[in-house]
């Protein structure tokens, strides 16, 4: 009975608790099922009420007030047959009741979209959001309320200090190069006099070391080099590795050299390349590093800084010929070499030699250009284009080598050129042949009818022969032929010769590994090498050219090192940066519409706006004249001004005659005497008065917090992540971009700002009493700073409180000045610049409008995002603005990309949410901005074909809507306008559109039959968004349109037909690389005009007529349509405009900072939102780090309950999508996974790979601890022990007695191959781990000490201006102890036991392991570097 009644009440208590819990349940259930019922029926009367609102619109209005709200119907064939009859351009369609009528289909959808009022609503909504988001309102009113002072001119001043500043680097690296010439001049005489015993010690003591054998892991990526280098070490090409004997006459660079390098480099970071190049081919560099991806891939190809020397010790230039044999003699391997000897040559060639080249089988094989088949032309760039050109497309003839026609032929283009008249000119005629000869007789004949050539030539011709595949002394006929020629000793072959032979020189070579060597110093039978013309001690500046190992434009510095008997030694350089050269023009900036550029000798760009920074170009800098950048008419003789005096001041007046108001640009110039470079700076005057910020602006607040967060303390910010960001909530960061800085690419090189600069900068930005000294900031960024924290307190509150918070990724702000603002702060990568991103350009292209950009990839990792931006204006009393008050800064928000199709959703419901088919028509809407990219569409947010949106292409019109492109490009009203532009300095045209409608008015499609496609499927319209860059556009398909298609390449930016393309044409926007003209004379060269004293543009407009008319024929092809000539660029047209229509500034891709391995992993996520609370895909769509996930990983089948989820776990809408960003960046966990059981299995499957891996890694870690660590190679992996074609002095690697109590230091290297210096970053820092107190490495630029506090790293007061444009604090930077060091340390050194120390440099920051001293032949030590690392 006890245990019935136990069962009983057990029973009650259970069915108590179902009763209990039961009508929670049901409350719960029907809870969720109301809300998504109320959602899905919001979107349903949503989509109904727009007829409905309409209809009650039209109740108490006209037929006429129903014209004025232009409205497009969504299939209704009636109405659509009445918008059939009505033109092209139609601003108002009639507005009708809706509905189904009797008797018409069901299945059509009554009522229609009022677009202007739709595009009235989105206007206002977007500049609501610039108001209260952005918080434009409360920023203009900032800016109207802060004090202004009036801007004095000083134009003149400013130019002739930038020049005084360039002036002073040109000395600096001057008795740099002085006090390295004169120790390798000072240290060959030594040599010399100690005599045949003293050279063979010294040849003993300097081995040869091949840059081309480097192994990997002695090398490390270096950003300022742009490769892999080894700062420790130098490295030597020239001779191939090594496998060829070295000339008698062998000069190495001796040690003290290496260490002026390594001590050079320390002191001005700044410097790139350091090298000596001796007269017999060696070619030492500092720092150590491998041309190509492998070892030994380029070994016999080295030809680094030969055009350098060449330009040194020949100034006045040479004259070549090049004569190839292509018979069927030729085999492939042959061919190849023969190759490799053209590029060799041409590498070498300076702007001041003049270059022919022609092949011969049995006819003469000549490049395309008509001008190098006569007669020798300059080496322009142009002119080595084509001839690199017509060497990789040189193939064997099937037909014998006519020897006779060739050489001729050769002789005679030199007898032809316009020098051969004078006896001082020497010519060098170099024949790259087997020499293969049928009989005796032919080459007796070839012989003489060469020997009769060279007596009617006045000029010295000199010839050398490569023997290809003569690499023996055996006689043979092909070595005596040519050999006979190469000396011109005719008379072996019995032919009489009175003229005195110029002897040249016969080389046999069978590979290209041997082309190096030999190819050296062929010009020296010619001429020997010589100092300038006015001395060994002029320094020699370069033109600027493409470093192709460090990926950037540089500039050398050299000068020739004579003996006292005036014989040549070498030369020795130092290559700079053109970005360091031109930081002031770069980086020029004033409160003023002022901009500042620079010109050469011959009147080419070196640095303008429209190029952008140099430090950011991926490709060379190709000779443009400033006059195609300049294209304000009458500049042409400004030009010829700027050429021909070192200083002075002109205006052009641009005014209309029927306006009052002033326009003038004024151009103030001074030239730099060093190289002849011109700056100047330009200034648009309207005759409005210019002001800038007060200083008596109030300083920041010392709670500022600088962007540096990874060196704050816990009580100063708090930390999370936002993405893939370290950031804080506590409120925004202020960022200084390099620009901010007097020298800019001084702090590029000195990497993140170290902890005592940034205390340096944040007192200064904060000090109220103006006495603490500037530590190198530009005028104005502390007042740009002040002003722009004045919206801190507004966005830290909309974050907390907005609705849009959620779809919001960050606000932020710029001034002209680089000064950056952004909420939540965020650590940015120190070479990011605000003012060059495309928000940015695009704000300022559209003052006062809210300017929406194209979808691209977020760099902090929230995915494809865009970007809404707004201008402010400078400050005025009376708060009246217009377009033209100058700009004070940029606001900008990120919304996640599908933020503003939700907008159109919630402003249109007809528009669907995908753009699926609905009662038998397809309804879709877009907004598009000026430029035709597409900044919301459906085609965006589908799963299937969001893979478009994977490459840097945004998606355009052109390619998602081909029908309604073409309508418009054929329409003939110019809405829709494709146009080209020249990007000449790249050598690039590109072409792009333009997209304007009329304000306030509608475009509709035309009429069936009257477009380039059947488009009676499909009815269209568009409207301009007020206030904003945008179109919004509705399209309504009611059956399957015919196929239409624009040509468009998603794989690059490539045009897929680059030939003459007519306007109408519809493409995508593409770029097509220009042809080169060899032929044309150079603009440089043209003779100028007169000055002429006047300086206004009616003067000035029929002068420059004649120069633009020779500037086009510099980039037109003749011929093209009764004699018109035809631009590359702008093939969009059969006449040239009167200007060449240049591309502007091409926006920079912002790049990502990569954190240290575990950075990020242990912070919190920024925002805490849940997607799994999204229960519908509308609610889903925008929410920053969701996605709708529909699809399964195979992209094709639907997921059986789609739900929104974390955008990690489904790209793209994909289960498990692959993420669009490189391996390593992808997105990490940022939201809360509450979703429940609709997510998939990702965490199990994880977890157990996690098991197996610590698994494993316990078992390495037990068998390392068991086997030891005393003989642990650190760096060096096995399997390079037995590399082939290892140089000697990279094969024995030093063992290191490793201190058990010192293993964790190391970490596990286990695994590491090659390469592994540059994976494994010294920047891994434990986050519980401190820095002793002292001086920071050089090589730790700041990331290491991304710990949580660290407070015990005091630095003093750093001077951040520095000495010539370069900071003073890198100046007496410690050493780097990082890499490998050559046999004998190039530093002075003391030992104090077996460790290295140097009693200058205190270095607690770093761990100096000490290594064993071994004795024997190839053993190297190697100080070494190591980081605590946290260990995994």
């Amino acid at each position: 009975m006890r245990s019935r009644a136990n069962s009983v009440r057990s029973g009650r208590s259970v069915a108590a608790l179902l009763t209990t819990l039961f009508p929670l349940a049901v409350s719960l259930l029907l809870w969720v099922s109301h809300s998504v019922a109320q959602e899905n029926s919001n979107d349903t009367d949503n989509k109904n009420s727009s007829t409905d609102v309409n209809y009650e619109k039209l109740e108490g209005s006209s037929f006429d007030n129903r014209d004025s709200k232009p409205v497009i119907y969504v299939n209704n064939p009636q109405l659509l047959k009445e918008m059939q009859e009505q033109s092209f351009l139609r601003h108002t369609f009639r507005l009708s009741p809706g509905g189904i009528a009797e008797g018409e289909d069901a299945n059509v959808l009554g009522g229609g979209v009022p677009l202007l009022e739709r595009a009235t609503a989105l206007g206002s909504q977007l500049r609501h959001i610039a108001n209260n988001e952005l918080g434009v309102t409360h920023m203009q009113a900032t800016f109207d309320e802060l004090p202004y002072s009036d801007l004095e001119r000083r134009e003149e001043e400013t130019v002739k200090e930038m020049i005084q500043s360039l002036e002073r680097k040109f000395t600096l690296f001057s008795s740099l190069i002085g006090e390295m010439s004169d120790l390798v001049a000072s240290y060959f005489s030594q040599i010399k006099q100690g005599g045949t015993e003293s050279e063979k010690r010294y040849a003993d003591e300097h081995k040869y070391r091949p840059c081309c054998l480097i192994p990997d892991n002695y090398l490390e990526y270096r950003s300022h080099f742009g490769t892999r280098v080894n700062e420790e070490l130098w490295c030597d090409s020239g001779f191939g590795s090594g496998d060829h004997p070295l000339p008698d006459d062998y000069y190495a660079a001796p040690h003290n050299l290496t260490e002026m390098f390594m001590l050079n480099l320390r002191r001005y970071p700044t410097i790139k390349w350091q090298y000596f190049i001796s007269v017999n081919g060696l070619h030492t560099e500092y720092p150590a590093h491998r041309p190509g991806t492998s070892i030994g891939a380029d070994c016999g190809q080295s030809s680094r800084h030969r055009h350098v020397y060449e330009a040194t010790v020949r100034p006045n230039g040479r004259k070549i010929v090049l004569l190839f044999d292509l018979g069927e003699a030729l085999t492939p391997r042959l061919l190849l070499t023969s190759k490799a000897v053209g590029h060799q040559i041409i590498s070498t060639l300076t702007q001041r030699d003049s270059i022919a080249v022609l092949g011969v089988a049995n006819s003469i094989v000549s490049p395309a250009a008509t001008c190098m088949r006569s007669s020798l032309i300059p080496a322009t760039h142009d002119a080595r284009q084509t001839l690199r050109h017509f060497v990789d497309y040189m193939e064997i003839q099937n037909e014998w080598t006519n020897h006779s026609l060739g050489l001729t032929a050769a002789l005679d283009i030199i007898a032809n050129s316009p020098f051969e008249s004078s006896r001082n000119v020497s010519v060098l005629l170099v024949y790259v042949s087997r020499g293969m000869l049928g009989t005796l007789h032919q080459a007796h004949a070839a012989l003489k009818k060469v020997a009769e050539r060279l007596k009617a030539i006045r000029s010295r011709v000199v010839i050398s022969t490569f023997g290809l595949g003569l690499i023996t002394e055996e006689p043979s006929l092909q070595r005596q032929f040519l050999e006979t020629l190469a000396y011109q000793d005719f008379r072996r072959y019995n032919i009489p010769f009175t003229k005195l032979p110029n002897q040249g020189k016969m080389m046999g070579l069978d590979s290209t590994l041997s082309v190096a060597p030999l190819i050296n110093n062929f010009y020296d039978v010619v001429q020997e090498p010589k100092a300038h013309d006015n001395g060994p001690h002029d320094l020699v500046i370069s033109e600027p050219y493409w470093d192709g190992d460090g990926r950037e434009t540089i500039v050398s510095l050299t000068r020739s090192i004579q003996t006292k008997d005036r014989k040549t030694i070498g030369v020795i350089g130092i290559d700079l940066p053109l970005a360091n050269l031109l930081e002031d023009i770069t980086h020029f900036n004033s409160p003023a519409r002022s901009y500042a550029f620079a010109i050469d000798t011959k009147g080419n760009v070196l640095g303008h706006p429209k190029l952008g920074r140099p430090e950011t170009w991926t490709l060379p800098l190709i000779p443009t004249d400033i006059t195609l950048l300049e294209q304000t008419p009458g500049f042409s003789s400004v030009r010829n001004d700027l050429i021909s005096l070192p200083t002075g001041h002109r205006y052009l007046d641009k005014s209309s005659r029927d306006w009052n108001q002033r326009d003038e640009i004024h151009y103030w110039w001074c030239r730099s005497l060093s190289c002849g470079w011109v700056f100047v700076v330009a200034w648009y005057d309207a005759g409005l008065p210019h002001k800038r910020l007060s200083r008596n602006v109030r300083p920041l607040p010392p709670t500022a917090l600088f962007h540096r967060l990874d060196l704050l303390s816990p009580s100063e910010a708090r930390l999370c992540r936002h993405f893939n960001q370290m950031a804080t909530l506590d409120g925004s960061t202020v960022f200084l971009s390099v620009g901010s800085y007097v020298s800019p690419l001084s702090q590029i090189v000195g990497g993140p700002e170290t902890l005592g600069a940034v205390q340096s900068i944040t007192a200064y930005l904060s000090d109220s009493t103006q006495l603490i000294a500037n530590p190198g900031l530009r005028l104005g960024v502390r007042t740009d700073a002040t002003a722009l924290y004045q919206i801190s307190d507004l966005w830290e509150k909309q974050f907390h409180s907005s609705e849009l918070s959620k779809y919001i990724v960050r606000r932020y702000a710029a001034a002209p000045s680089g000064v950056t603002l952004m909420f939540p702060g965020t650590l940015l990568d120190r070479t990011y610049d605000p003012r060059s991103q495309a928000w940015y350009l695009g704000a300022l292209s559209a003052p006062g409008k809210v300017v929406v950009s194209a979808p691209y990839l977020d760099p902090g990792g929230a995915g494809y995002i865009v970007t809404v931006s707004h201008t402010v204006y400078q400050g005025r009393s009376a708060a009246m603005h217009s377009p033209a008050d100058p700009v004070v800064a940029v606001l900008a928000t990120d919304f996640s990309l599908g933020y503003l199709y939700k907008l159109l959703l919630d402003l249109e419901p007809a528009c669907g949410t995908d753009g699926t088919t609905v009662k038998g028509s397809t309804v879709r809407c877009f907004l598009v901005n000026s430029e035709g990219y597409l900044v919301a569409h459906p085609s965006m947010l589908i799963p299937s074909t969001s893979s478009n949106l994977a490459s840097d292409i945004p998606p355009h019109i052109t390619h998602q809507e081909p029908v309604v492109s073409m309508e418009l490009l054929a329409g003939g009203e110019g809405l829709l306008t494709k146009t080209s532009c020249g990007r000449w300095w790249h050598g690039a045209s590109e072409r792009h559109y333009s997209l304007r409608l009329p304000s306030g008015q509608v475009v509709a499609s035309s009429g069936p039959g009257t477009g380039q496609v059947d488009n009676s499927c499909l009815r269209y319209a568009l409207t301009a968004v007020p206030g904003t860059n945008l179109i919004l556009g509705i399209i309504n398909e009611t059956c399957t349109p015919a196929v239409a298609f624009c040509p468009c390449s998603m794989e690059d930016r490539l045009c897929l037909y680059c030939q003459l393309v007519e306007a109408g044409a519809c493409e995508c926007p593409c770029e097509c690389p220009l042809s080169s003209h060899p032929c044309t004379t150079s603009i440089a060269d043209a003779p100028t005009t007169p000055t002429h004293s006047s300086s206004s543009s009616g003067s000035l407009n029929n002068h420059s007529s004649d120069f633009h008319n020779q500037l086009w024929q510099t980039y037109f092809d003749i011929g093209f349509t009764n004699g018109q000539p035809v631009p590359q660029v702008l093939e969009l047209t059969t006449q040239p405009p009167d200007l060449a229509p240049t591309c502007g500034r091409t926006p920079e891709v912002a790049i990502p900072l990569q954190y240290s391995i575990g950075m990020l992993a242990h912070l919190d996520a920024c925002l805490s939102v849940s997607c799994g609370a999204h229960v519908t895909q509308r609610s889903c769509l925008g929410v920053i780090g969701c996605v709708w996930c529909s699809m399964t990983s195979d992209g094709e089948s639907l997921i059986a309950h789609p739900h929104c989820m974390e955008v990690h776990h489904c790209y793209g809408g994909i289960l498990g999508g692959p993420s669009p960003y490189p391996h390593g960046l992808a997105t990490l966990p940022h939201l809360d996974n509450t979703h429940g059981g609709s997510g998939n299995p990702i965490g199990p499957v994880a977890g157990g790979i996690m098991a197996v891996f610590l698994v494993v890694a316990l078992a390495v870690y037990c068998y390392r601890q068991h086997v030891g660590g005393s003989s642990r190679s650190l760096y060096t992996p096995a399997s390079f022990q037995t590399r082939q074609h290892q140089h000697p002095i990279y094969q024995s690697q030093p063992t290191h007695e490793i201190d058990n109590g010192n293993e964790d230091l190391l970490g596990d290297m286990s695994g590491v191959g090659l390469g592994a210096a540059a994976t494994v970053s010294p920047y891994r820092m434990n986050p519980g781990y401190r820095r002793p107190p002292g001086l920071a490495d050089s090589s730790d630029q700041g990331y290491s000490t991304m710990t949580p506090h660290d407070d015990s790293e005091n630095l003093n007061y750093t001077d951040l201006g520095g000495l010539v444009g370069l900071s003073s604090h890198m100046l007496d930077d410690p050493p780097s102890s990082s890499g490998w060091s050559p046999p004998s340390s190039p530093l002075p050194q003391d030992r104090h036991g077996d460790g290295l120390v140097n009693p200058n440099i205190s270095e607690p920051s770093q761990t100096l392991l000490t290594s064993v001293k071994h004795s024997g032949p190839n053993i190297i030590q190697v100080p070494v570097t190591v980081h605590k690392v946290d260990t995994v």
